[in-house]
């Protein structure tokens, strides 16, 4: 009897058990013939980032503001944080269907009375806060991951408030501090759970743990604001929430398990340089979190580990891997159990071992200064959303992950296009942008790059060709 497709990419990204390899540079790499193939266009909407709530004051607008992308390829639809569009919800969940070359979109939004926080304008520097639309800490939605290829959760910033521009903690004494985490049913595209994850900053980016039905979720900015008499502990720090996501009723909320603050202790490292992607890998059953320099070290990190299993007590960081020269933002998991660490810090990426920590590569040809990172299953590549060494301008790198060598590097796409994602099934990846390479002057789009496969058959092409060969036996 035949097998699902589901199953045989499972396996595929469970990855399978070989001998371990170094680092070789291939001056004579393929590029897999990665070219820009197509693209999806959205409107371009200039924001001027609530200017009301700043004192009058606008931030530089932005013709497509927006964070993290998601692929999944059994609901055969890519999933995209987007402020700009929604209307009333301030912002969606741009959902574009990948089943056919039409390229539909679906866009998931809450109600109209329950709206995203969008795209805030807070210069405050010293919280996050910059002169660039949406590149703020009251932002959402932020990250985005679909669960059991039913649902998307995504997360979101704290709901709107009245506050000043005097570049002080008093800035936020009116924060709700109720930053959270949205669900939407796939099927019927509807907001089906609102959970308050209690942030004074935004909900950031999250992963999902299917053996344990939980996600994580990370909240990167929270430090202290004086005179707020929203706040408890849980904000003095960054810190991250794990949630139940076995289905409940409706008008029942998913519980938050644990949360866990990254302040230094029980196990924990001071993080108050953030947290970045975190990822889930099967074959350890353990969450794997980038976390950026911090102060003391603002051009190392570490990989967190964090145990799902057990009950609140027992979930706990079980590890922290120092990275030093690495200050990660972005993480993936490869076909065999390696973690893609996209540096933030320049010119430097890494492939380390997640079982052991051990660095099985350093790689230098690349740009650096990454944001999200990505894995294509159907061409055995990493996919780094990365700078190109211009300032402001970003493009991707591409890393063999089959050899760990660098196939291209510092590809230009458009300024801010650091959000990617990777479809094995069409073996394309696609990279939210404006302007520039990707989109072309005054278009907001997801830009689309397809690979011939070059010499490299993923493993998932691997594992569904024999599987096929299998099913006719």
């Amino acid at each position: 009897m035949a097998r699902s497709i589901h199953g045989v990419f499972c396996c595929a990204l469970a990855g399978l058990a070989i001998a371990g390899f170094s680092f070789v540079p291939n001056a004579n790499a393929d590029t897999d013939n990665i070219a820009h193939t197509g693209q999806v266009n959205v409107a371009a909407i200039p924001s001027p980032g609530n200017a009301g709530e700043v004192g009058g004051t606008a931030c530089a607008p932005s013709s497509f503001s927006f964070d993290i992308s998601w692929i999944d390829p059994f609901t055969r639809a890519y999933y995209l944080a987007d402020r700009t569009h929604g209307g009333a919800s301030n912002g969606d969940i741009l959902q574009i269907d990948l089943s056919n070359s039409t390229h539909t979109v679906t866009p998931l939004t809450p109600p109209s009375t329950d709206p995203f926080a969008g795209v805030r304008c807070d210069k405050n520097a010293a919280f996050g806060g910059s002169a660039a639309d949406g590149r703020n800490e009251l932002t959402g939605p932020n990250g985005v991951f679909t669960a059991n290829h039913a649902e998307a959760w995504a997360g979101d910033g704290p709901s709107p408030f009245t506050y000043t521009q005097n570049n002080t903690a008093s800035d936020y004494v009116n924060d709700k501090c109720d930053s959270s985490v949205r669900v939407f049913d796939l099927t019927t595209g509807k907001q089906t759970d609102h959970i308050n994850i209690h942030g004074c900053f935004r909900t950031d980016e999250g992963a999902f743990d299917p053996a344990d039905q939980l996600a994580l979720f990370a909240n990167p900015s929270e430090q202290p604001l004086p005179g707020n008499t929203h706040t408890t502990a849980l904000n003095n720090s960054p810190f991250i929430s794990l949630i139940s996501t076995i289905p409940v009723r409706p008008g029942d909320s998913h519980k938050v398990v644990k949360q866990i603050n990254f302040d230094g202790t029980h196990g924990t490292v001071s993080a108050n340089g953030g947290i970045e992607q975190p990822v889930y890998v099967e074959k350890t059953g353990l969450f794997y979190i980038a976390v950026p320099g911090n102060a003391a070290a603002p051009n190392d990190g570490w990989i967190s580990v964090v145990d799902p299993r057990g009950d609140a007590d027992d979930i706990r960081v079980v590890r922290n891997i120092p990275t030093p020269g690495c200050n990660p933002h972005g993480l993936a998991i490869g076909p065999h159990d390696e973690l893609y660490l996209g540096c933030n810090s320049s010119g430097v990426e890494e492939i380390m071992d997640a079982r052991t920590g051990f660095i099985k590569a350093t790689l230098t040809q690349v740009g650096g200064g990454c944001d999200e990172v990505t894995y294509n299953a159907g061409d055995n590549q990493f996919f780094g959303a990365c700078s190109t060494g211009t300032p402001g301008q970003f493009g991707f790198d591409q890393i063999d992950a089959r050899h760990i060598e660098v196939d291209q590097a510092k590809v230009p796409t458009a300024p801010g296009a650091h959000s990617i994602a990777a479809d094995p099934v069409t073996v394309t990846t696609w990279i939210p942008a404006f302007a520039g390479a990707a989109c072309g002057a005054g278009t907001a789009c997801v830009a689309i790059y397809g690979s011939s496969g070059g010499d490299d058959p993923g493993v998932f092409a691997q594992l569904v060709t024999s599987q096929n060969h299998d099913d006719h036996h």
